[in-house]
């Protein structure tokens, strides 16, 4: 490499990592908890494995907790041991997943479409609406998508070059990325790495990547894992794996079931401000880079074909597409950098989010948002950034562009760091965890009625007794100085039809994720039978 060269690439990964920073590093050091659901229920499994010891497999309130592998509470926990076990643990771990994956971003880029497209691929991926949203919630999505692009990256060197540490390499990072989330990392990796490589050189291509010795190397790993855990007498926790995530998930979830076109629809949303450009910059990859688009398209659309056919979705799982939709941009970035006055298709879809984002923040002061002067003023600024989008219309690609980048740090401030503070006492479980464990010292019992697993615990720091409806007048008669939370829809059910209007010695309430509970203590007249 030329020293012109060297000092180029210096300048972008310097320019690149100042964008980075003021994406997310100011967000970084706004206060809030850790939110239910998913959140805080991580908070507990990494807080019940640092209290019992028991690593190999995590717990949820006392109870197997099959939904995810072990490795990323190990790394919390890890980087917890360093800064101190809590939020700050979580969301360091995100944070240097996202600028990891970033940076494979720019490497793959560069590999298949140019050193300038692969620093824009990176840079967009940076700054698309969902990497902003996943790559500052504290989540395994973003280390899994940090995995699945330097398999992706291991995968373009070994068939570049033909190193077989590569090779390793890729099928090192496929088990890595299960590790982490599960079998689905398997359709971002390994299921379009095989259906391209069989699509260039058919079954000389999928002999090439190696898939008897990588899957049974996969499958040698997974036999340890389970023999461990045989051996350790809990075998009923593969039972759970595969009925309730693999099978349960895949064909009849219990949560977050949506149509099979959801992520079809959603992914223009979440790409924003740079939809256009995947379609610009695939179109002329298309044109320019046969080979490079066929990868780009079977990374990109193939898994998102395998995932929309499972029937538990959310927005945030679709994640590891985007590093593949962003090369894509990142390609028409380079071009419009070098061009004339973008397209209106280009430059209003954009323009049209913002202001849909403003308005949904008024639509949130509205309902959710005790501080409504300060969600009165966000929703201002969101406007004002949706009119210097308006004004980015008559300017070239390159102010474009870089307008586009300042807009996109001043949403990731608006929406990310102010909008996520206003909303933290709706949706973090500090406060009620911590009158919990006030109320109710550990030798108290604390009976949590029709309530999700897991969602309380974290602040409370303390497994509690989780009861139906039905079983909890019996519990707490059986407990009499129990502490008992209930939400105020089940009351009635579970004191009788005058329970809320009895003087109980303790009665306090809290509102989480916009759900009333109560904490109540020395009630009186406590029904002695189950209601109907």
């Amino acid at each position: 490499m030329s020293k012109p060269d060297a000092l180029d690439n210096r300048r972008a990964l310097l320019a690149l990592l100042a964008f980075f920073a003021a994406l997310y590093c100011i967000n970084l050091f706004i206060p809030r908890g850790l939110w239910v659901q998913d959140e805080a229920r991580y908070g507990e499994v990494v807080r019940e494995m640092l209290a019992s010891g028991h690593w190999l497999i995590p717990h949820l309130n006392g109870h197997f907790y099959p939904d995810k592998p072990a490795l990323y509470f190990w790394l919390v926990a890890a980087v917890g041991g360093v800064v101190g076990q809590g939020v700050l643990a979580f969301r360091l771990v995100t944070l240097f997943s996202t600028l990891a994956a970033v940076y494979g971003v720019s490497l793959v880029g560069r590999r298949l479409a140019g050193r300038a497209e692969g620093w824009w691929s990176a840079a967009l991926f940076a700054s698309a609406f969902l990497t902003l949203f996943v790559g500052q919630m504290a989540r395994m999505d973003m280390l899994l998508t940090a995995s699945v692009v330097f398999a992706w990256y291991a995968l373009l060197c070994y068939w570049q070059e033909g190193r077989p540490r590569a090779l390793v390499g890729f099928w090192t990072l496929v088990i890595l990325g299960v590790a982490i989330k599960g079998p689905i990392a398997l359709l971002f990796s390994v299921l379009p790495a095989l259906a391209w490589a069989a699509h260039e050189d058919r079954w000389r291509g999928l002999r090439r990547l190696r898939p008897l010795l990588g899957l049974g190397a996969f499958v040698l790993v997974i036999a340890a894992w389970v023999g461990m855990i045989i051996a350790r007498g809990e075998g009923h926790y593969l039972w759970e794996i595969w009925h309730d995530q693999l099978v349960g998930r895949a064909v009849n979830s219990w949560s977050h079931r949506e149509p099979i076109y959801f992520y079809v629809v959603l992914a223009p949303l979440l790409l924003m401000p740079w939809t256009a450009l995947v379609v610009k910059g695939g179109l002329a990859l298309r044109r320019e880079q046969a080979s490079a688009w066929r990868m780009v398209a079977w990374f990109a659309l193939l898994p998102l074909a395998a995932v929309s056919l499972i029937s538990g979705k959310l927005f945030i799982y679709i994640e590891p597409l985007f590093p593949a939709m962003c090369v894509a941009a990142g390609v028409g970035a380079a071009r419009l950098w070098r061009g004339p006055r973008p397209s209106l298709w280009i430059t209003l879809p954009p323009v049209m989010f913002l202001a849909a984002s403003a308005v949904a923040v008024v639509l949130v002061n509205q309902r959710l948002l005790e501080a409504a002067s300060a969600g009165r003023i966000l929703a201002g600024v969101l406007a004002a950034l949706s009119v210097a989008g308006l004004a980015l219309v008559f300017v070239n690609g390159r102010r474009w562009l870089l307008g586009w980048g300042a807009l996109s740090v001043g949403t990731s401030v608006c929406i990310f760091g102010v909008l996520i503070y206003l909303l933290n006492p709706l949706y973090s479980g500090r406060a009620i965890g911590e009158a919990i464990a006030r109320l109710a010292p550990p030798a108290t019992p604390v009976g949590l009625v029709n309530t999700t697993r897991g969602i309380l615990n974290y602040y409370a720091g303390r497994k509690m007794t989780e009861l139906e409806i039905a079983q909890a007048p019996s519990w707490w008669n059986a407990h009499p100085g129990a502490l008992m939370v209930v939400k105020t829809e089940d009351l009635p059910r579970v004191l009788g039809p005058a329970g809320r209007h009895r003087p109980c010695r303790v009665d306090q309430t809290y509102s989480v994720e916009l759900k009333q509970y109560h904490l109540l203590k020395g009630c009186p007249g406590k029904a002695t039978h189950s209601p109907g």
